[in-house]
């Protein structure tokens, strides 16, 4: 990451990509300011246009028009939006995305297909994204085709190493291609590995979970470092990531309302700063679902309140996908005397679905006949599956 970073700063300064004004709709100006000129083609409208090659209803025409109200060009013909909308249906983009793309975004249709949108659906296919994918993308984030976004896929796929994390996160969202490498990501960088001691794998994995972080302003991702050492997790912490993503996350009166809440459940200030230094992500829970849990732990798992606070993950965990059936599970194998049914409730609820079958369900398939269906009924949330462990724990 230093030796990108070095790279970076010593190049020149990235061409500052410009975003292409489309139409003032004539149509829809009407200010005692602002003459009324008629279109430069009177065969051409833009909401007929939208209507008929785009498949846009009359309202969804006439509010995708207003849209483009305050752009400074008249969108003088058709020529531009039919070659960029012959372009995507080559492309593979379905019409069902096309045309949400056109109602999200209309200024696409002035977009440049040799310049800005072959180069990028070029790209984007070389990091590993399907047609699928694309025609998913361009439906999500239409305005993104307006400017060539080759140099930062190319910047992240060096940042990060992978074509393939870049491609999950353009997945995910399109925020890593918004932002301005020089002026936001480059120096949001440099503060994550210099002042916040980040490893380059603390960093991928931050990206991961919170891309959006490295498009804020330096001065707010300086004082949300500043937020997450209030929790008492150090910059060299390896918890430090998942605190930072916490309070990014949270107005502080929100982490503040979180952290008094806890103390409500009978907790003590050095028993909350210890839960919140082995799981940050405890604090972006509601009150009303730790609650919950809090009860469901104490009273039907019989955890005491050392048990809560040394294993603070159970709180991150769905109560009923996986608290709720695996504790179901562990009591009928405690009811026959299963020796396995004798650890602790954290090793029943943090094993992989897999490693959870295989040690704790697939064993006993013979002496509980009918264990392996009930149990995954009761994780989708029927209540046969439920009611088979109550009778066969009676």
């Amino acid at each position: 990451m230093s030796v990108l970073l070095r790279r970076l700063r010593s190049s020149p300064p990235l061409h500052r990509l410009t975003t292409p004004f489309v139409s003032t709709i004539y149509r829809f100006l009407s200010t005692a300011t602002t003459p009324v000129l008629p279109p430069l083609n009177p065969h051409f409208t833009p909401v007929d246009y939208l209507i008929q090659s785009c498949g846009l209803t009359p309202h969804e025409a006439i509010r995708t028009c207003q849209k483009m109200q305050l752009l400074r060009q008249p969108l003088k013909s058709p020529d531009k939006p039919d070659a960029v909308l012959h372009f995507l249906r080559q492309t593979g983009v379905t019409e069902s995305d096309l045309r949400i793309a056109v109602i999200r975004g209309p200024h696409i249709l002035c977009s440049s297909v040799e310049k800005n949108m072959r180069p990028n659906l070029a790209k984007l296919r070389e990091i590993g994204l399907s047609t699928e994918d694309i025609s998913v993308f361009i439906s999500r984030y239409p305005r993104m085709w307006l400017f060539n976004f080759v140099a930062k896929v190319d910047f992240w796929m060096q940042a990060l190493g992978s074509a393939e994390i870049v491609s999950g996160m353009l997945k995910r969202g399109a925020s890593i291609l918004s932002s301005n490498l020089e002026k936001v990501v480059v120096p949001n960088l440099s503060f994550l590995q210099e002042e916040c001691c980040m490893s380059h794998h603390q960093i991928i994995q931050l990206i991961k979970s919170n891309p959006r972080l490295l498009a804020l302003r330096l001065e707010t991702l300086k004082l949300n470092a500043k937020r997450a050492e209030q929790l008492g997790i150090e910059r060299s912490s390896g918890m430090f990531v998942s605190a930072l993503i916490t309070v990014s996350g949270f107005s502080q009166h929100i982490i503040e309302a979180r952290l008094l809440y806890l103390k409500s459940l009978g907790l003590s200030q050095e028993e909350v700063a210890l839960m919140i230094g082995k799981c940050p992500s405890l604090l972006s829970r509601k009150e009303e679902l730790i609650g919950r849990k809090m009860e469901f732990l104490m009273k039907e798992v019989g955890c005491g309140k050392i048990d809560v606070v040394r294993n603070p993950v159970l709180f991150t965990l769905s109560l009923e996908k996986r608290l709720i059936p695996r504790n179901l599970v562990r009591k009928l194998l405690k009811s026959k005397e299963f020796p396995v049914a004798n650890q602790a409730i954290i090793s029943f609820v943090i094993s992989t679905e897999q490693r959870f079958m295989k040690k704790f369900v697939l064993p006993y398939q013979y002496a509980f006949p009918g264990l392996l269906q009930s149990y995954v009924d009761v994780c989708a949330g029927k209540v046969a599956g439920t009611e088979w462990f109550k009778s066969i724990s009676n």
